[in-house]
């Protein structure tokens, strides 16, 4: 299998309508074309796709096509593969491999599912980490020198960053809910979601993401009060040197009578 992670979001409805043209439409909510026998793609509406028994050049050239669908397309395209083998109980067999009893539909969407938000959970976290450097280093700036550095357009655009990525995330970390399908299939089902949640860190990764967020918002917040209190005593030096202005012109004028 492999996985990539490639936008911010899918149109899925323009997909679903045109599904026929990739293969046999089996699920639409995530979209699930069967390519071939056995051969399928799985496609996200938060901008990941997963692919079952193709290799990474026919991935890519489906991905060009995919394209198409794409909203707010990624700089960089986040990847990851991972081994499912038929034949034995749901146990994990290595860090990047696992076996199930059969391949049936199910199946293909747990898995689908769970590597779809493990590589999502990559862009994100390579998102949060840049973001959270620039920020640390707008504070530690202010820390060692007491003051800004750089334009004030600069330190507002940080801060926008900082609040896209805390509203992305709050639909998209909600996605990290026990699919439906684990309890419609009974324990085979729980037992694979398991093994693949432990596998991938999914839980763990998510928490670590969600402290990042906590700091970024303090920074972020910490930030604003700093600028809104710049912006007071610019203000405020405004107004008193109009005030001496003014005061210079009314003593001006009374001398001069």
């Amino acid at each position: 299998m492999l996985a990539y992670d490639i936008a911010t979001s899918f149109d899925m409805d323009q997909l679903r309508r045109r599904a026929s043209e990739w293969g046999n439409l089996r699920e639409t909510e995530p979209v699930i074309i069967e390519l071939a026998k056995n051969k399928y793609m799985v496609v996200f509406d938060y901008g990941s796709v997963v692919f079952f028994n193709t290799d990474s050049s026919e991935a890519q050239s489906l991905m060009e096509r995919l394209k198409e669908f794409a909203q707010r397309a990624n700089r960089q395209v986040y990847t990851d593969d991972f081994t499912l083998y038929v034949g034995g109980g749901p146990g994990v067999a290595s860090s990047d491999q696992l076996t199930v009893s059969k391949f049936f539909l199910d199946a293909v969407k747990l898995v689908a599912i769970v590597l779809s938000r493990s590589v999502a959970l990559s862009y994100y976290e390579d998102l949060i980490d840049r973001s959270l450097a620039k920020l640390e280093e707008t504070v530690d700036t202010v820390a060692r020198e007491g003051r800004f550095v750089g334009k004030r357009r600069s330190l507002i655009k940080q801060v926008g960053l900082a609040n896209a990525i805390q509203h992305e995330l709050a639909y998209n970390l909600a996605l990290l809910d026990d699919p439906d399908v684990v309890w419609e299939r009974g324990e085979e089902m729980q037992k694979l979601y398991q093994n693949l949640s432990v596998q991938f860190s999914i839980q763990r990764r998510a928490q670590i993401i969600n402290r990042k967020l906590s700091i970024i918002s303090n920074s972020t917040s910490f930030i604003i009060e700093q600028l809104q209190y710049r912006t007071a005593n610019v203000l405020e030096l405004a107004i008193i040197f109009l005030f001496i202005v003014d005061l210079i012109i009314f003593l001006i004028e009374i001398s001069s009578r």
